[in-house]
Protein backbone atom coordinates (compact mmCIF):
# COMPACT_ATOMS: atom_id res chain seq x y z
CA UNK A 1 0.00 0.00 0.00
CA UNK A 2 1.41 3.31 -1.18
CA UNK A 3 3.02 5.31 2.32
CA UNK A 4 0.27 8.36 0.89
CA UNK A 5 -2.71 5.95 1.33
CA UNK A 6 -1.35 4.85 4.57
CA UNK A 7 -0.94 8.35 5.88
CA UNK A 8 -4.23 9.76 4.86
CA UNK A 9 -6.45 6.51 6.26
CA UNK A 10 -4.20 7.33 10.22
CA UNK A 11 -5.45 10.56 10.16
CA UNK A 12 -9.17 9.88 8.80
CA UNK A 13 -9.04 7.57 12.09
CA UNK A 14 -7.49 9.72 14.45
CA UNK A 15 -9.92 12.07 13.33
CA UNK A 16 -13.03 10.13 13.44
CA UNK A 17 -11.89 8.77 17.20
CA UNK A 18 -11.45 12.44 18.29
CA UNK A 19 -15.31 13.07 17.28
CA UNK A 20 -16.59 10.25 18.92
CA UNK A 21 -14.96 11.10 22.07
CA UNK A 22 -15.96 14.80 21.76
CA UNK A 23 -19.52 13.72 21.77
CA UNK A 24 -19.13 11.30 24.19
CA UNK A 25 -20.23 7.79 22.04
CA UNK A 26 -23.72 8.84 22.77
CA UNK A 27 -26.44 8.69 20.45
CA UNK A 28 -28.83 11.78 20.78
CA UNK A 29 -32.07 10.02 20.56
CA UNK A 30 -31.21 8.45 24.45
CA UNK A 31 -31.44 12.16 25.72
CA UNK A 32 -35.09 12.26 26.57
CA UNK A 33 -36.96 14.32 29.30
CA UNK A 34 -37.96 13.53 32.10
CA UNK A 35 -41.47 12.70 33.10
CA UNK A 36 -43.38 14.47 35.41
CA UNK A 37 -43.90 13.05 38.16
CA UNK A 38 -47.23 14.77 39.37
CA UNK A 39 -49.04 14.14 36.20
CA UNK A 40 -47.48 11.10 34.60
CA UNK A 41 -46.66 12.25 31.60
CA UNK A 42 -43.73 14.69 29.70
CA UNK A 43 -44.18 18.09 29.56
CA UNK A 44 -44.68 18.75 25.60
CA UNK A 45 -44.26 15.04 25.34
CA UNK A 46 -45.79 11.97 24.79
CA UNK A 47 -43.69 9.78 26.85
CA UNK A 48 -46.65 8.50 29.25
CA UNK A 49 -45.57 7.58 32.84
CA UNK A 50 -45.72 3.76 34.11
CA UNK A 51 -48.60 5.16 36.54
CA UNK A 52 -51.83 6.13 35.39
CA UNK A 53 -53.81 9.10 36.12
CA UNK A 54 -57.86 9.64 35.87
CA UNK A 55 -59.94 12.77 36.10
CA UNK A 56 -63.24 11.76 36.98
CA UNK A 57 -65.53 13.85 35.21
CA UNK A 58 -69.83 13.94 36.04
CA UNK A 59 -71.85 15.26 33.69
CA UNK A 60 -76.05 15.55 33.83
CA UNK A 61 -77.52 12.87 31.52
CA UNK A 62 -82.02 13.76 30.80
CA UNK A 63 -83.36 15.20 33.80
CA UNK A 64 -82.32 13.38 36.32
CA UNK A 65 -79.65 10.92 36.15
CA UNK A 66 -75.83 11.64 36.38
CA UNK A 67 -73.10 9.38 34.82
CA UNK A 68 -69.50 9.27 35.46
CA UNK A 69 -66.78 9.97 32.45
CA UNK A 70 -63.30 9.24 33.65
CA UNK A 71 -60.44 10.99 31.26
CA UNK A 72 -56.97 9.73 31.17
CA UNK A 73 -54.76 11.96 31.44
CA UNK A 74 -51.56 10.29 29.87
CA UNK A 75 -53.47 10.41 26.55
CA UNK A 76 -53.50 15.10 27.24
CA UNK A 77 -49.49 14.74 26.17
CA UNK A 78 -48.86 17.88 27.87
CA UNK A 79 -49.14 18.99 31.68
CA UNK A 80 -50.44 22.09 31.53
CA UNK A 81 -53.63 24.28 32.59
CA UNK A 82 -53.99 25.08 28.81
CA UNK A 83 -54.13 21.41 27.51
CA UNK A 84 -56.33 20.36 30.13
CA UNK A 85 -58.94 22.63 29.91
CA UNK A 86 -58.91 22.15 25.71
CA UNK A 87 -59.69 18.66 26.08
CA UNK A 88 -62.44 19.52 29.18
CA UNK A 89 -63.83 21.57 26.61
CA UNK A 90 -63.78 19.41 24.39
CA UNK A 91 -64.92 16.48 26.01
CA UNK A 92 -67.93 18.03 27.05
CA UNK A 93 -69.26 19.64 24.08
CA UNK A 94 -68.83 15.79 22.55
CA UNK A 95 -71.25 14.50 25.24
CA UNK A 96 -73.94 17.61 24.36
CA UNK A 97 -74.16 17.21 20.52
CA UNK A 98 -72.78 19.62 18.31
CA UNK A 99 -76.56 20.01 17.35
CA UNK A 100 -77.63 20.43 20.51
CA UNK A 101 -75.28 22.54 21.82
CA UNK A 102 -76.19 24.92 19.20
CA UNK A 103 -80.02 25.31 19.94
CA UNK A 104 -80.41 23.75 23.62
CA UNK A 105 -81.92 26.67 25.68
CA UNK A 106 -79.69 24.81 28.41
CA UNK A 107 -75.65 25.51 29.14
CA UNK A 108 -72.73 24.76 31.05
CA UNK A 109 -72.86 26.88 34.64
CA UNK A 110 -70.43 25.84 36.98
CA UNK A 111 -67.29 23.40 37.17
CA UNK A 112 -67.49 22.16 40.89
CA UNK A 113 -65.52 19.72 43.00
CA UNK A 114 -67.71 17.00 44.07
CA UNK A 115 -67.76 13.84 46.39
CA UNK A 116 -69.70 10.96 44.96
CA UNK A 117 -70.72 7.46 44.99
CA UNK A 118 -70.72 5.24 41.80
CA UNK A 119 -72.92 2.79 40.50
CA UNK A 120 -73.12 0.06 38.11
CA UNK A 121 -73.41 1.48 34.26
CA UNK A 122 -71.33 4.46 35.31
CA UNK A 123 -74.63 6.22 37.43
CA UNK A 124 -73.45 8.62 40.23
CA UNK A 125 -75.02 10.41 42.69
CA UNK A 126 -73.29 13.37 44.19
CA UNK A 127 -73.46 13.44 47.79
CA UNK A 128 -71.26 16.44 48.69
CA UNK A 129 -70.26 19.81 46.48
CA UNK A 130 -67.03 21.22 47.98
CA UNK A 131 -65.12 18.47 48.74
CA UNK A 132 -61.35 16.78 47.93
CA UNK A 133 -60.17 13.04 49.23
CA UNK A 134 -59.02 13.04 52.44
CA UNK A 135 -55.07 13.25 52.60
CA UNK A 136 -54.54 9.86 53.80
CA UNK A 137 -56.42 8.55 50.68
CA UNK A 138 -54.06 6.35 48.96
CA UNK A 139 -55.95 5.91 45.45
CA UNK A 140 -55.82 9.85 44.88
CA UNK A 141 -53.14 12.41 43.98
CA UNK A 142 -52.93 16.14 44.58
CA UNK A 143 -51.28 19.43 45.63
CA UNK A 144 -50.86 21.15 48.09
CA UNK A 145 -52.41 18.62 50.69
CA UNK A 146 -54.90 19.67 52.37
CA UNK A 147 -55.64 22.61 50.57
CA UNK A 148 -54.88 25.81 51.92
CA UNK A 149 -59.01 26.70 50.84
CA UNK A 150 -61.87 25.57 49.67
CA UNK A 151 -62.35 24.85 46.87
CA UNK A 152 -58.79 24.39 45.55
CA UNK A 153 -59.53 26.45 42.93
CA UNK A 154 -62.37 29.39 42.59
CA UNK A 155 -65.34 28.42 40.22
CA UNK A 156 -65.38 31.72 38.44
CA UNK A 157 -61.01 31.35 37.80
CA UNK A 158 -62.50 27.19 36.69
CA UNK A 159 -65.36 28.75 34.18
CA UNK A 160 -62.97 31.60 32.65
CA UNK A 161 -60.25 29.29 31.90
CA UNK A 162 -62.84 26.96 30.74
CA UNK A 163 -64.00 29.41 27.89
CA UNK A 164 -60.05 31.16 27.61
CA UNK A 165 -57.93 28.07 27.96
CA UNK A 166 -55.18 30.59 26.30
CA UNK A 167 -55.51 31.99 29.17
CA UNK A 168 -53.92 29.33 31.61
CA UNK A 169 -50.23 28.96 29.58
CA UNK A 170 -48.09 26.53 30.36
CA UNK A 171 -48.49 26.27 34.24
CA UNK A 172 -50.07 23.23 36.00
CA UNK A 173 -51.84 24.80 38.88
CA UNK A 174 -55.12 23.93 38.22
CA UNK A 175 -54.11 20.55 37.13
CA UNK A 176 -52.24 19.86 40.42
CA UNK A 177 -54.96 21.02 42.58
CA UNK A 178 -57.63 18.30 41.18
CA UNK A 179 -58.02 14.97 42.84
CA UNK A 180 -56.66 12.54 40.06
CA UNK A 181 -57.32 8.95 40.31
CA UNK A 182 -54.17 6.95 40.41
CA UNK A 183 -53.38 3.73 38.68
CA UNK A 184 -56.85 2.37 37.40
CA UNK A 185 -60.31 3.97 36.77
CA UNK A 186 -62.99 3.62 39.47
CA UNK A 187 -64.91 0.65 39.31
CA UNK A 188 -68.28 -0.09 41.10
CA UNK A 189 -67.70 -2.46 44.04
CA UNK A 190 -69.23 -6.01 42.83
CA UNK A 191 -70.45 -6.45 46.37
CA UNK A 192 -71.34 -3.40 48.31
CA UNK A 193 -72.82 -2.45 44.59
CA UNK A 194 -71.32 1.54 45.38
CA UNK A 195 -67.98 2.95 45.08
CA UNK A 196 -67.11 6.66 46.60
CA UNK A 197 -65.10 8.61 44.41
CA UNK A 198 -64.17 12.14 44.07
CA UNK A 199 -63.98 14.51 41.07
CA UNK A 200 -65.17 17.46 39.21
CA UNK A 201 -68.87 17.84 38.00
CA UNK A 202 -70.36 19.87 34.85
CA UNK A 203 -72.82 21.43 36.13
CA UNK A 204 -75.94 22.72 33.61
CA UNK A 205 -78.45 25.82 34.17
CA UNK A 206 -80.40 28.02 31.87
CA UNK A 207 -79.18 30.20 29.27
CA UNK A 208 -80.41 33.59 30.12
CA UNK A 209 -78.62 34.77 27.23
CA UNK A 210 -80.03 32.42 24.85
CA UNK A 211 -83.26 32.99 26.43
CA UNK A 212 -84.06 36.49 26.43
CA UNK A 213 -82.25 36.87 22.90
CA UNK A 214 -85.34 35.10 21.70
CA UNK A 215 -88.02 36.06 23.93
CA UNK A 216 -87.07 39.84 22.31
CA UNK A 217 -87.13 38.58 18.72
CA UNK A 218 -90.89 36.94 19.20
CA UNK A 219 -92.56 39.13 21.33
CA UNK A 220 -91.06 42.10 21.20
CA UNK A 221 -89.92 42.62 17.79
CA UNK A 222 -92.82 39.88 16.46
CA UNK A 223 -95.58 42.20 18.59
CA UNK A 224 -94.60 45.44 16.53
CA UNK A 225 -94.28 43.62 13.39
CA UNK A 226 -97.65 43.08 14.00
CA UNK A 227 -99.30 45.96 15.46
CA UNK A 228 -97.89 47.32 11.91
CA UNK A 229 -99.06 45.01 9.62
CA UNK A 230 -102.72 45.73 11.21
CA UNK A 231 -102.55 49.62 10.72
CA UNK A 232 -101.61 48.77 7.25
CA UNK A 233 -104.59 46.73 6.51
CA UNK A 234 -106.88 49.25 7.74
CA UNK A 235 -107.12 48.22 11.36
CA UNK A 236 -107.60 50.74 14.31
CA UNK A 237 -104.71 51.81 16.66
CA UNK A 238 -106.70 50.55 19.20
CA UNK A 239 -106.92 46.60 18.02
CA UNK A 240 -103.18 46.63 16.71
CA UNK A 241 -101.61 47.25 19.64
CA UNK A 242 -103.81 45.38 21.52
CA UNK A 243 -102.80 42.23 19.47
CA UNK A 244 -99.11 43.27 20.58
CA UNK A 245 -100.05 43.55 24.04
CA UNK A 246 -101.31 40.32 24.47
CA UNK A 247 -98.56 38.83 22.32
CA UNK A 248 -95.68 40.73 25.03
CA UNK A 249 -98.10 39.39 27.90
CA UNK A 250 -97.44 34.98 26.45
CA UNK A 251 -93.97 35.61 26.94
CA UNK A 252 -93.86 35.16 31.19
CA UNK A 253 -96.10 32.07 30.39
CA UNK A 254 -93.91 30.67 27.53
CA UNK A 255 -90.66 30.45 29.66
CA UNK A 256 -92.35 29.32 32.65
CA UNK A 257 -93.78 26.46 30.66
CA UNK A 258 -90.12 25.72 29.09
CA UNK A 259 -88.37 25.70 32.61
CA UNK A 260 -91.03 23.62 34.00
CA UNK A 261 -91.00 20.73 31.22
CA UNK A 262 -87.52 21.00 29.08
CA UNK A 263 -85.17 18.78 30.80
Amino acid sequence: MPIAAVGLRWIKDFLGLSKREAEGDLPLHTIQPAPSTETGYGHGTSTPCAESLFLLLCYDEGRWATRLMQLDLVTVHDASDQALFRILRYNYESIRGKWRSRFSLRTLSWIKFVHFELYGNEFVDIRKTDDIPPTDHAEYRYSPAPPDVMPPIGYKRIMHLYHHPEHAGAHSICLSRFPKKLKEKLRCCPIQGVNPGWGLQFVEGWDERKIWIIVFIIFVLGSLLVAMMLLIFGRSLQDAFSVAAYMATTTTVTVGFAHAFLP
